[in-house]
Formats: C-alpha cells, structure tokens, sequence
C-alpha cells in the first residue's frame, strides 16, 4: 500500500479492508469525490475515456464546483459532474445504476442540449465548442455488442463518412468489464468505481495517485457520518422516484386493461345488436335484449 493512502487518518482498525465503502456509483458520491475534491483525478479519468494525454485536459474549469452538503434529505437535482477544460470544450459525466424507459434518447437529449445551450445572441455557429457526454451505467445498455467502452459522433454508417465530433457521447458499461486485463487505463478506471472492499480499491489504485487520491477521499466520506446520511438520502430519493415511477406503469397498465375491456364488452354488445338487426329483430326487442342507447341504435 503507497504513502498516499497511508497518510489517511482513518486506521485499518477504524474502517478495516473487508467493510465495504460508499459506492462510487452513488452520484452524490461520485459528484463529491471528484467534482469537488479531485479535480486533477477527474482530469486523469476523462483523458483515459477519450484517450487522450493528461496534459490536454489540466486546469479543467468545474460548473456549480461547491456542492451544497445540507441539503433537504440528500435532494439536490442533478448531481452530474460538469466540466470546462481550457479550449472550451464542455465535458458532462453521468452515473446512472438502473436502466430507464427511453434512456438512450434521454442520453442524446442532453447531449444535444448541451452542444445548443452554449448558442447565444449574436454567436456564429462555428464558435460552438465540443460537447461531450460520458455516461457510466451499472447495468448493460448496449446488448448488441460486447465493448465495456463505446463511442458515439455524428457519421454515414454506410461509408464512415464524419459530419461532425462536435457532439460526442462515451457510454461506459460496468457490468461489461472482464477479469482479463486489456491494459488500459480506462479499465483500471472502471475497476475502481465498480469496486466497493477497501482492499480491492487499494490494489487498483497501487502506484496511481490519481486513483489512491479519490480512495483516500471515499474512505474519508465512508467515516463520515453525515457525508453517509447524505448519500444514502439520495439513494432513497433515487429508489422512491423510480418506485413512483413504476407505481404510475402498473396503475395505467391495470386502467388500460380495465377500459380495454369495457371497450371489448361494448364491442360485443354491438355485434349482438348488429347480428339480431340482419336477422329482421324490431328495434325495441334489439334494444331490450342488449341494453344499447338509442343513439347506439342508429348507429348501426
């Protein structure tokens, strides 16, 4: 284990390597960990999504980077990470644990209003700056292939032909990631967040002080009584709103069967009532035998 790590406060007695931490997937959590206090580990991490060298992500420029701690039972909005870097280019990053009705549209919908909300009076369209998505889930999003990493521009699938990178989704998929080691530092990155034994957190991040950084902030938090009331609120805010949501499913699914039927009974009904005029019945036994309106009557 490197000094780093060492150089907490917290013991092995106090917070031992089989107790399990708060879970990086957790966006309270991950919005804590590195969109408040590792700014530079959040650096490192974007550069291994888009592969690109460290040194063209530095200084990155956090949106709203003081999150509000106290807020009412753990509700605070969205608690995406949302970054500047120095060129311009707007960076989102979102975790997101279970699926939902229509989430890749909302993905590219958010892109899309990110690339848009930067347009102001009086800009030109070309002064528009990348506008890049990276969005983590904890389930499989993509089925139809086996890549843990998938990336998404604007372009022909027929011919490969690039219209823009200006708009750029990254869909990160945990559930994906294998034992066997590509050698990547987006992997290891991966690993880490889908870790939760402080042993194993330790052993990713070994000689990287990106990752022991956010390890010694997580175990930090893990003892915090308050920083774990917070997290655990706004998972039960999460649980509640997708319980709510569920609960709307089932209620509309039980009134569309409900009316189906009706309107199937009703059907019926005017199918007998159909039948016994073609085969001569007067009006009054027709509407006598099936209970049907006058107005239905006339109608058929």
């Amino acid at each position: 284990m490197s000094d780093t790590i060492r150089s907490n406060t917290i013991t092995e007695e106090e917070n031992p390597a089989e107790e399990e931490l708060l879970s990086f997937t957790n966006d309270y959590v991950f919005r804590r960990v590195f969109g408040d206090e590792n700014v530079n580990s959040l650096s490192s991490f974007l550069a291994a999504v888009l592969e690109v060298p460290e040194e063209e992500l530095c200084d990155l420029t956090v949106d709203d980077p003081n999150l509000t701690r106290e807020h009412k039972e753990g509700k605070a909005g969205e608690l995406d990470v949302k970054v500047h870097t120095k060129s311009g280019e707007i960076l989102q990053v979102e975790i997101q644990v279970r699926p939902e009705t229509a989430f890749r549209d909302r993905v590219a919908y958010y892109n899309d209003r990110l690339f848009t909300g930067q347009l102001k009076k009086g800009m030109e369209y070309w002064e528009l700056h990348r506008a890049v998505s990276v969005v983590i889930t904890d389930f499989v999003l993509l089925p139809e292939n086996d890549d843990y990493a998938n990336r998404f521009w604007w372009y022909n699938p027929k011919n490969g032909a690039l219209l823009t990178d200006k708009q750029e989704i990254n869909v990160l998929e945990l559930p994906k990631i294998r034992e066997d080691d590509d050698g990547t530092k987006l992997r290891q990155w991966l690993k880490l967040l889908k870790a939760r034994r402080v042993d194993e957190m330790e052993t990713i991040a070994q000689g990287n002080k990106a990752m022991e950084d956010v390890v010694v902030t997580l175990r930090r938090m893990s003892a915090d009584e308050s920083e774990r009331r917070l997290a655990e609120a706004r998972e039960k805010d999460r649980r509640d709103r997708n319980a709510e949501i569920q609960y709307g499913r089932e209620e509309g699914l039980a009134q569309g069967l409900t009316q189906g039927r009706e309107e199937g009974r009703e059907e019926r009904t005017l199918e007998v009532a159909r039948n016994l005029k073609a085969a001569g019945a007067k009006k009054a036994l027709i509407i006598k035998t099936t209970g049907i309106s006058e107005e239905d009557y006339k109608a058929l």
